[in-house]
């Protein structure tokens, strides 16, 4: 056999054993990796030997035998290199799998359909009442075993849900507690003629109270233990301006006890007010003017606050989380500070009823007081010092612990689909100083509700866009402490990636309206949601939510929309708003301000009072309102974390500024007397007003079958970052949790809001100290700030898609 066909049958044997298997192969075919068991291709065969080959004199011989050979040689290792040239070619652009192809328009938006169907999962009566009976059944003091318990109970409840994770964060942190080993607390009216003997003590052990429930004994947290023996004063709601009227009318504050109204502003104001006046201890009550509405049907035949209510409150007036891990959270092993504190007051403070506040105001002496500090106790109001008849005397005798203590929050989770690192959270918290029917009962039972509704969407294969967060906090009532720690813990990943925070506090107030606090970007989102929910008032049967809104709270400034107010500095939306830039909301029921102006909310607030009845009974028999608050959470929950393009209405920030440009104008001479030109911040502000006009017209045009994925990632991200462009991460001078320049709870009280608050403050400084610079800075970070946010508004990628 000759050279060549001995050469010709290696080739075809080679080839052969290369063929794919018979029944996958189809000849003249071209296949792929998945039609094939190997990565050849078709390849026409021809048998070698049964060719002639036309003799050529020049390849006769030996020598003709060699240059075959040869030639042969040559046209093989060519045809091996030009067959390997053309089979990777093949397997590159038919076999090898082609990139992904990102397509045009998104992969999921806000679908109306699911919003019909969660709603209509969120009315059976039944679930709510169990919550409310379920977390109301005994009292709820954050740190202690009951709380522990229960927290447990729910975790493994939730757990059964389809929730990607449930988790508990633990922190220790500095709590306050009435001394239960001890003594009690006392207030106490002394004669010292002719023998000392007590002639009055404040009643704590009503039937209501430490009879039946010895886990209640009022008290004010973080009132230091203290025994003060002194003359008393009343100084009406213990606002700046009434230690100042007292000044005025000569009545000595320093070293005597002030008896002070609840109402108006926060408690812990007040007593920071009394004690930078030098006074030696505070004593609050509910005056009934307030509080029952100056009538004598009180509770239980109505919801007024009857005379042997006490209510509790804290009295920390510097909110940083736990007080000894300012500015870190307060995890396993981190050190705490162990300097003396000046987060909560010096000087003993106690609550009483109006029973014995009418006891003592009876006995008081001095001047009549102003005509305004009169309320209903029915006796004369004095501003003493002292008492009429000068052998009384006031003994107060405060006995309290502060001990530090775990607590714990629930976190539960539902991963986004394509925005898992954009987290949508709502939040309620499972302390309370009582029973807390209202507070913490009916927030709880929403939150509840909202994890089993949003649980039955992902058991039939729905998956939010975003992540959604459900938080239950622990130490609410001691100045959101267990929000606050956790925020700081997660202060990267919530400050890239937490779009909202909406916050279930104290949710049935009242049965007169609906009624929300807000970050003005949420505005938009609150009436959206609010008029697909029907109204259950049945004056207004074929209506909205949205519509009864307002009718009764309408906004004066603009009279076709209700009014939202801005959020109070006390509860757990506060570390999200003013610390971290998170925009906020908080919904409720609530009563008419407009004839109770001085009720600072539902009269039961954190008394023994407020439990399942109260709730029953005044506020929701049938928890139609809970279920009405639970399902426009629940649309405006979908809408942030499910729209495409987030929902964010920047034009609503117009009613801001307008606010602090009245402000500013309003202390120009202070301005001007710091060598400051207030016209360029007021240039500034005009600039990015009308830029959120132009950018609200950009944003609602956006072509939605026009974007990629990848560019509304972009579009969101500016969209978080423009609430952020607000934040100066060094705080407000001297209120480092307070880190917002346009908003921040008010300095002489945590339930108002101050506007431009840096500049507020510095503002103080340079009138009275005459230090100036401080000012120039805050107008300057100001400056910089809406600076910046007008170039995030014109940013080229709102504009290419418009």
């Amino acid at each position: 056999m000759t050279a060549i066909s001995i050469l010709s049958e290696k080739v075809m044997d080679s080839l052969l054993d290369k063929m794919p298997a018979k029944g996958k192969y189809i000849a003249g075919k071209q296949v792929s990796r998945w039609e094939a068991d190997t990565d050849n291709v078709d390849i026409e065969y021809k048998n070698l030997d049964t060719q002639s080959i036309a003799p050529v004199p020049f390849f006769s011989g030996r020598k003709g035998c060699l240059l075959k050979i040869l030639f042969l040689l040559v046209f093989f290792s060519a045809g091996m290199i030009l067959g390997y040239m053309i089979r990777r070619n093949i397997h590159e652009t038919l076999i090898k799998q082609k990139p992904a192809v990102e397509h045009l328009g998104i992969k999921q938006n806000y679908d109306d359909s699911l919003r019909q169907k969660i709603q209509a999962d969120l009315n059976d009566t039944a679930n709510y009442k169990d919550h409310l009976n379920e977390i109301s059944k005994q009292v709820m003091l954050s740190g202690i075993g009951t709380t522990n318990k229960f927290i447990e109970y729910l975790i493994s409840f939730w757990s059964t849900f389809p929730l990607d994770s449930v988790k508990m964060k633990q922190y220790s942190v500095l709590l306050s507690y009435r001394n239960y080993t001890s003594k009690s607390s006392s207030i106490s009216v002394l004669s010292t003629m002719p023998n000392t003997s007590v002639v009055f003590q404040a009643h704590y052990n009503h039937d209501n109270m430490s009879g039946i429930h010895p886990d209640y004994i009022p008290f004010n947290a973080y009132s230091p233990s203290g025994f003060v023996r002194s003359k008393l004063i009343y100084a009406n709601y213990g606002c700046k301006k009434d230690f100042s009227r007292l000044k005025k009318l000569n009545v000595t504050i320093k070293k005597n006890v002030v008896l002070v109204k609840y109402g108006k502003i926060h408690p812990a104001n007040k007593v920071l007010h009394a004690q930078t006046e030098g006074a030696a201890g505070v004593i609050l009550y509910p005056d009934p003017a307030d509080y029952a509405n100056g009538q004598s049907i009180v509770y239980p035949k109505t919801w007024w606050l009857p005379g042997w209510a006490v209510p509790l409150s804290h009295v920390r007036y510097n909110l940083v989380g736990d007080p000894q891990t300012p500015g870190y959270p307060a995890i396993n092993g981190a050190p705490h500070t162990l300097a003396e504190n000046a987060d909560y007051p010096k000087i003993p403070v106690q609550p009483i009823s109006y029973d014995d506040a009418r006891y003592l105001m009876s006995q008081l002496g001095g001047q009549t007081a102003p005509d305004a500090w009169r309320g209903s106790l029915n006796v004369s109001y004095k501003t003493g010092p002292g008492f009429s008849d000068e052998s009384l005397q006031l003994e107060l005798d405060v006995n309290n612990v502060i001990e530090r203590r775990n607590i714990s929050n629930v976190i539960a989770v539902i991963d986004g689909k394509y925005e898992k690192d954009k987290f949508v959270i709502i939040g309620a918290h499972t302390d309370s100083w009582t029973k807390g029917g209202v507070d913490h009962a009916t927030g709880y039972s929403v939150i509840w509700e909202l994890a089993r509704g949003f649980s039955a969407l992902v058991r039939d294969g729905w998956r939010p866009r975003r992540t959604i967060m459900l938080a239950l906090w622990d130490a609410s009532k001691y100045g959101h402490i267990g929000s606050f720690e956790w925020v700081q813990e997660y202060e990267k990943m919530l400050g890239r990636g937490a779009v909202a925070y909406i916050n279930l506090d104290s949710v049935i107030r009242g049965n007169y309206s609906f009624h929300a606090e807000a970050n003005p970007l949420l505005y938009s989102i609150i009436k959206n949601s609010t008029q697909k929910v029907p109204c259950t008032d049945p004056d207004y049967y074929d209506k909205s939510v949205y519509d009864m809104w307002l009718e009764r709270f309408m906004d004066p400034g603009k009279p076709s929309q209700p009014k939202i107010n801005p959020l109070n500095g006390d509860s757990d939306h506060t570390p999200f708003e003013y610390y971290l830039g998170v925009p906020s909301v908080s919904p409720m029921y609530t009563f008419n301000s407009k004839i109770y102006p001085h009720l600072p909310t539902y009269p039961a607030f954190s008394t023994l009072e407020d439990d399942k009845e109260y709730v029953e009974t005044f506020l929701d028999k049938d928890t139609k309102l809970e279920q009405t608050v639970t399902k426009i959470v629940a649309d405006m929950v979908l809408l942030l974390a499910d729209s495409a393009v987030l929902p964010f209405d920047v034009q609503n920030y117009a009613q801001v500024f307008d606010r602090g440009k009245k402000y500013l104008r309003e202390n120009e001479a202070v301005i001007s007397s710091a060598n400051v030109d207030i016209n360029v911040l007021y240039s500034k502000i005009d600039l990015f007003i009308e830029a959120t006009k132009t950018f609200a017209f950009n944003v609602t045009s956006i072509n939605l079958d026009s974007l990629k994925e990848s560019d509304l990632y972009l579009i969101n991200d500016k969209l978080l970052e423009l609430p952020r462009i607000f934040i100066n991460y060094q705080g407000i001078p001297g209120y480092p949790q307070y880190r917002h320049l346009l908003l921040a709870p008010h300095a002489e009280n945590l339930w108002d809001d101050q506007i431009f608050p840096g500049i507020a403050v510095t503002i103080e400084q340079c009138q009275t100290n005459k230090e100036c610079d401080p000012l120039r800075q805050q107008i300057a970070l100001l400056i910089v700030s809406v600076h910046q946010a007008v170039e995030i508004l014109q940013d080229e990628i709102f504009i290419r898609y418009s």
